[in-house]
């Protein structure tokens, strides 16, 4: 890895956004390691402490709400609902957390937005018991509910009738299935959703603890993926432990821990994914609040009933995680992470280094395998949402702790009231090594506008000096949206790595605890300025052009009233170099210039304020 200054260090960030986007390479030295399938990752103990802990007290990307303590693994690979944005502008997060080395005392953290301030950081789960794997969703009108497991025969549900204040109600239930020894047995991994005029049906996956985790195979599958369904707020259960259509033995052998996600429900229509290497990817669809279900093939099965014994040469299918949402007019979007995977007779094994985020609705035909295996024919069929970019320094990826998934991962979709498509996800970024030597992790996205032939570019939303030498993993996105802007949860360290998820053909990294960290993301700033968007809210800003720049640049500003605009340049400590007052502007579009030149070569932040709303976008000036 090149030595550089701190300002081209910076600069080259700046360029990463504005670039044409090429896969990363890399490093010589480095080989990517071909990792042993194990089973999924329930309580581990972390790996081995060097010295004191390192703990990071202020959130680095958005607004600190808590921490995870040091249990830093919140899933085995797709993600579940953490995030709720109310009506009124309030907004409720969960995530698991956990402040001994032992776990004794690991379940849901929890805080609440209540419109102007989030609450204290938690200090202690919210449940009497030990739980893992909290589903947060509106419950029973304005009241809120967790559905987690505790490793033992029964779930864990917690709720209470009103969102942010009160105090949680805890039942244990629904039961697992009878196995062939005569007792329940135990479940594992739950996702859960809510839906109904007032979030009073509840519906959960869920799966039986597999033989690697200590449990025993039911119905000759080595962890099975049940449907639960209660129609009045949990108090029955009229569906439970239901083998759904095609998820037997005779097409699978068995399914992993947190390789499914829900869908945000539209109605009685209820959706989920379920995707691995081994296992294909398909979407489980119900159009009548699941009493009937019809399964559709995202990515083909070609192995998921073969053998440990069976020799399988490489190929391409899901890392296991994978997101989706339905837009209005019925149609599903999927992303799914990309897993290069081989079987030698033994033992399944898949590739950490592995890249490429892979897209797919509900319209077309499964992906096709081939083109799974090269990512350049992935990006001609437009269905490359994102990957690990190269920059204009042309940096290598030096070294990686992973995360069970591939180098782009966890997947966010959301779509808004005028149907266009927002992408985040978690990638490998280039540039930033951690002393380890280890590269950080970011949150990225992308958009497709409703109507519009292309995709957005990729951008880093950690492109910023404060966020560059900060971990991101693990994105959950509300599925509302608050003023055209997504809400978004994180887990973030101030280094990259897991007490418990980190593999073994890395080195351990010494404990540390990671914080959990609260930002809005506002849809204009997926917004190129060639590609005019319908919004709720007019005013908008536009990218500047040329940039870089070395002389003068130009933007267009978009002002739905008629409004007082000024125009603010600052540099990267924040420092402004110029302040133009626009004074009161007319309606419609206006175009405005800077000159550069008179700037030192650097990145630079133009925030214009539209009667006290600001936007910002970055230029860089050569």
């Amino acid at each position: 890895m090149k030595k550089i200054l701190l300002f081209v260090f910076l600069t080259m960030f700046g360029v990463v956004v504005m670039a044409q986007y090429k896969p990363a390479k890399f490093a010589k030295t480095l080989k990517t390691p071909n990792i042993r399938e194990t089973a999924a990752i329930d309580n581990q103990a972390p790996g081995v402490q060097y010295g004191n802990p390192v703990v990071n007290t202020k959130a680095a990307m958005g607004e600190y709400i808590g921490t995870s303590g040091t249990y830093d693994m919140q899933s085995n690979a797709s993600s579940m609902s953490r995030v709720v944005c109310w009506p009124d502008g309030t907004v409720s997060a969960s995530w698991m957390m956990a402040n001994q080395t032992s776990y004794a005392d690991r379940g849901s953290g929890y805080n609440y937005f209540d419109g102007t301030a989030w609450g204290t950081a938690p200090t202690a789960r919210i449940e009497s018991i030990k739980t893992g794997w909290p589903n947060l969703n509106k419950w029973n009108g304005n009241g809120e509910i967790i559905v987690a497991h505790n490793s033992t025969k029964d779930l864990v549900i917690s709720t209470r009738p009103t969102k942010g204040t009160g105090s949680w109600t805890q039942t244990l239930g629904p039961t697992g299935p009878i196995g062939s020894a005569g007792a329940a047995l135990n479940l594992l991994w739950p996702r859960a959703i809510t839906n109904g005029e007032n979030n009073q049906n509840i519906h959960i996956i869920v799966l039986t603890m597999p033989t690697g985790n200590g449990g025993i195979t039911y119905k000759g599958i080595d962890g099975a993926l049940l449907y639960y369904r209660s129609l009045d707020g949990g108090a029955t259960w009229d569906q439970q432990a239901v083998q759904l259509p095609d998820l037997d033995s005779l097409h699978y052998l068995a399914f992993g821990g947190d390789d499914y996600t829900w869908i945000e429900p539209h109605g009685d229509t209820i959706a989920f994914l379920q995707g691995s290497t081994w296992n294909g990817t398909f979407l489980m669809k119900s159009f009548d609040n699941g009493t009937t279900w019809t399964k559709q093939d995202v990515l083909t099965a070609y192995y998921a009933t073969a053998p440990l014994t069976q020799v399988v040469n490489p190929f391409y299918g899901c890392d296991g995680t994978m997101a989706g949402a339905m837009d209005k007019h019925g149609v599903f979007h999927v992303a799914i992470g990309r897993m290069y995977a081989n079987g030698d007779g033994t033992s399944h094994w898949w590739n950490a280094g592995t890249d490429g985020l892979v897209y797919w609705n509900s319209s077309e035909a499964p992906l096709d395998t081939a083109m799974m295996a090269d990512l350049n024919l992935i990006d001609a069929a437009h269905k490359l949402i994102g990957y690990v970019t190269d920059n204009q320094a042309g940096d290598t990826i030096v070294g990686f702790p992973y995360y069970k998934g591939s180098l782009s991962t966890y997947p966010q979709v959301t779509i808004d009231e005028y149907n266009n498509i927002y992408f985040l996800w978690s990638s490998l970024t280039v540039g930033n090594p951690d002393p380890t030597p280890y590269n950080f992790r970011h949150v990225w996205g992308r958009a497709w506008f409703n109507g519009k032939p292309a995709w957005t570019e990729m951008q880093d939303f950690n492109a910023d000096i404060f966020d560059i030498y900060t971990e991101f993993a693990y994105p959950e996105v509300a599925k509302e949206l608050k003023n055209n802007k997504l809400q978004l949860l994180t887990q973030s360290s101030p280094q990259p790595g897991s007490n418990v998820a980190a593999g073994t053909t890395y080195p351990a990294v010494p404990v540390h605890e990671v914080s959990f960290d609260f930002r809005e993301i506002a849809t204009s700033l997926f917004i190129p300025v060639s590609v005019p968007v319908i919004t709720a809210n007019r005013n908008s800003v536009g990218q500047n052009f040329p940039n870089p720049v070395k002389g003068t640049t130009g933007f267009t500003v978009n002002v739905e009233n008629p409004s007082n605009v000024t125009i603010e340049v600052s540099n990267v400590m924040g420092q402004k170099v110029m302040t133009l007052d626009k004074g009161l502007v007319n309606s419609g579009a206006q175009k405005y210039t800077i000159d550069c030149s008179q700037f030192n070569a650097g990145i630079y932040f133009y925030t214009v304020k539209i009667n006290g709303e600001s936007y910002t976008h970055k230029m860089i000036v050569e």
